[in-house]
This record gives C-alpha cells, structure tokens and sequence, in this order.
C-alpha cells in the first residue's frame, strides 16, 4: 500500500508505510541528537533564554507537525 502527499511546491510525493516508518526513525535520531547538543542549555546552575526553551520544545513537537514524517519543518536554533 502507498501514500501519495503534494509537498510545498504541489509536487505529488509518493510514499509505503515501510518508507514513512523508516523516515521517522531518521528524523527522531536527528531530533534527538539536536535536543542532545543543548542538553547543557538546561542544567541546573543556568538560566535558559526564552529562545532556547522554545527551541528545544519545537524539537520535541517535531513529530506532532502536520506532515511528518514526509513533510517537517525544522526549528532553527537560536545563537
């Protein structure tokens, strides 16, 4: 069985289950290894800046976006 979903330039993109699964487990790795990279933004002794927060919890909503895993959009992280 396959999915077919019209990307952001109305292009038709065609997809199986397997292939959407296999793409999500891609996208959590690199979501977690984003999240990892700023883990030391949260430890006890400092203050997180608003933009970090929301940052690191648009990276956790990754999977929630409408789209995924076929269509996201990545946050971008603050300097």
């Amino acid at each position: 069985m396959s999915y077919a979903y019209v990307n952001a330039d109305t292009e038709t993109v065609s997809y199986t289950i397997e292939e959407a699964e296999e793409q999500a487990n891609v996208y959590r790795t690199q979501r977690n290894t984003l999240l990892a990279e700023t883990d030391w933004w949260a430890v006890s002794d400092r203050t997180m800046t608003q933009a970090e927060t929301d940052y690191r919890q648009a990276l956790r909503d990754v999977p929630q976006q409408d789209g995924f895993p076929i269509n996201i959009t990545w946050p971008t992280k603050p300097e």
